[in-house]
């Protein structure tokens, strides 16, 4: 026997189970473990994103409320209210820088009650309407604080320029800015406004502190957090802790994912975000102006990566935990391995001598298992086995005496079938000469009914003729003997011969032969192909009502020379199909015999058609007509 290939043997497979066994537990651990893991992690660091944010806001607000309290105290102040009162410009800026100096703002502004600058701390302009909108919002009010935008326009007499101005950087997943350089200010802004001791306003005072460029708020959230912080003015970093380069990553773009559903939509912004060059987990909060309108982002994040190294840990000690298993279950499946491969390579054994003929051999298993049951049903089976050899050989000699004997009887079939054939032949032809005679009127004259008679009698004739041809053609084709004559052969000539021989038949019942064959030569028998064709066409002109039409096609496709013969007679049973070939079967006893078949002509056709290496067949529907296709080969070569 053939040698078993490792991979397919019982003992590869059933490690191979055991491994599965082993890993499908394992997996589903690790799987289940890691998914708990990340879900956990995932909850862990929104929840810390979510405490940064709320210190981020705190320390905002801190600052906020440290301006707010300090200008506040400036404008109780009766020597501010005086001073204002009294116009005195050079007190005023003095008092702007004192200010300045005490609470650490960029610039302080002081305001008469119109809205014009009166004193500025950064420069000695006065007079313009720089920052009439804030002051709009002071009057008749207590005061506020604010975090607003101030544009280059606003804040071009403050000489601010090198605090405000950023330098703006793209990256591949940033929002896109026709802008290279960032001139507007996000700032932290008290307005408050001044009054008299008879509550008439004398003006304000603006403290502003301006975040581009100032690290103090973020440096402040990372301290407590440990963990990134940015302020984004639209969308540039103005301040940051993240790092770039070895330098602080300002005037870069945030994503346009993050961009579009946070500055766009007004939403907060939770999950994995791409900040300057690494993926962050992240949270970004709107920040609103005095009037609500977004003007940029809080960013909170930390590294993505921790975490993957985390999970990464995971992975690999559920790895380590699957190859301990895998070795476990490799030691388990030998030693069960061990146990059952000797047993069956003993069976296998005694069947490879079994198939040799040896049916008195037994097999021995020494175990009271199922391997043992199976040894001696084996052994059982190997003695039915020898009994009924024996049986058979006996039988086969019985079979082999009777059929020398049948086929002999078949050959004297044969031979009987041809001398008879033979000696009918000569009388027949002259019984249908002495007919015909007859009918002619060389005999004499006859009357209506003698012609009608003899006229059945040589139709008759022909049809025993035709039958002892056919009974010959059949008892050749299973001799052997029947010759094929082949040479090249124009099949659109011979469908023309055949056509032409039969139009006598089909103008008896006003049928219309058509062919549309195409000039094709093939190597064939032509009086084989032409006895075919004969045979097909003329049973079409038979079962066909009058009136009607046949064509003959004929193409030359991949298989060869495809010939068709269709009628619209009225069809064959779908359950008579297959038997049509066969000889002596006739789809409708009567009928046939009525127009003269004999249940042999299909028989014969099918015989010359595969004896030319081709094939035939019939496609039928009941009232509504049959066609019969050939397939014959263009050449001889391989038959």
């Amino acid at each position: 026997m053939n040698t078993i290939p490792p991979i397919k043997r019982l003992g590869t497979k059933l490690i191979i189970y055991s491994i599965i066994t082993a890993l499908i537990p394992i997996v589903m651990l690790g799987a289940v473990s890691t998914d708990t893991i990340n879900t956990e992690m995932t909850k862990q660091a929104q929840e810390k994103i979510n405490d940064d944010l709320n210190t981020a806001e705190s320390v905002v607000n801190l600052k906020l409320d440290k301006i707010s309290a300090m200008n506040r105290y400036i404008v109780l102040n009766e020597n501010t209210v005086d001073i204002l009162k009294n116009k005195d410009i050079s007190e005023l800026k003095n008092l702007a820088l004192s200010y300045k100096d005490a609470s650490d703002p960029d610039f302080v502004v002081f305001f008469d009650n119109t809205g014009q600058v009166i004193a500025r701390s950064n420069s000695d302009v006065s007079g313009d309407i720089s920052y009439d909108n804030l002051f709009k919002k002071v009057v008749n009010s207590t005061g506020y604080t604010s975090i607003e935008v101030l544009d280059k326009e606003a804040i071009k007499y403050e000489d601010v320029d090198e605090v405000v101005n950023i330098d703006i950087k793209g990256t591949e997943d940033s929002i896109d800015s026709t802008d290279s350089v960032q001139d507007s200010a996000m700032a932290l802004i008290s307005m408050e406004p001044i009054y008299d001791e008879d509550g008439t306003l004398l003006g304000a005072a603006m403290a502003v502190d301006i975040l581009n460029k100032d690290y103090s708020i973020v440096d402040t959230v990372k301290d407590a957090s440990k963990d990134a912080t940015t302020i984004f003015l639209d969308g540039v970093r103005i301040s940051t802790n993240v790092q770039d380069n070895g330098g602080r990553a300002i005037g870069t773009l945030v994503s346009e994912e993050v961009y579009k559903y946070v500055v766009l939509g007004g939403n907060t912004y939770y999950g994995r975000a791409f900040v300057v060059n690494e993926w962050y987990l992240t949270a970004y909060e709107p920040i609103y102006d005095s009037d609500d309108k977004i003007i940029g982002m809080l960013f909170v994040g930390t590294p993505e990566s921790k975490f993957l190294a985390l999970q990464a840990d995971v992975r690999n000690q559920t790895f380590a935990v699957g190859l301990i298993g895998l070795f476990i279950a490799l030691l388990v499946s030998y030693l069960i391995n061990r146990g059952i491969i000797k047993p069956l390579e003993q069976l296998k054994q005694g069947a490879e001598r079994l198939s040799n003929g040896r049916y008195d051999q037994k097999v021995i298993v020494d175990s009271d298992d199922e391997f043992g049951e199976l040894a001696k049903a084996f052994n059982k089976m190997a003695t039915q086995i020898n009994i009924s050899d024996e049986k058979l050989k006996k039988h086969a000699e019985e079979l082999k005496a009777s059929y020398n004997e049948l086929k002999e009887l078949d050959n004297l079939k044969s031979e009987l079938i041809a001398i008879v054939s033979h000696e009918l032949r000569t009388p027949l032809t002259s019984i249908k000469g002495y007919v015909e005679l007859v009918l002619d009127g060389t005999m004499g004259a006859i009357n209506d009914s003698q012609r009608k008679c003899l006229q059945v009698a040589d139709d008759n004739i022909v049809r025993l003729r035709r039958l002892i041809e056919s009974m010959l053609d059949l008892s050749k084709i299973e001799r052997g003997e029947l010759e094929m004559y082949r040479e090249k052969v124009n099949i659109c000539e011979i469908v023309g011969d055949v056509i032409q021989y039969l139009k006598p038949l089909a103008t008896e019942k006003n049928i219309k032969l058509n062919k549309n064959v195409e000039k094709i030569t093939l190597e064939a028998d032509k009086d084989r192909i032409t006895q075919v064709l004969t045979n097909l066409i003329e049973n079409a002109i038979k079962f066909s009502p009058a009136n009607e039409s046949i064509l003959v096609n004929g193409t030359l496709e991949d298989e060869g020379l495809h010939l068709k013969v269709t009628d619209h007679g009225a069809g064959i049973p779908k359950k008579d199909m297959e038997k049509v070939f066969d000889r002596f079967y006739q789809v409708d006893s009567s009928t046939k015999r009525k127009k003269g078949g004999s249940g042999l002509g299909l028989a014969v056709c099918k015989s010359i058609v595969e004896a030319h290496g081709g094939s035939i067949w019939v496609e039928s529907e009941l009232g509504k007509g049959s066609t019969f296709h050939i397939i014959l080969p263009i050449s001889v070569e391989g038959q």
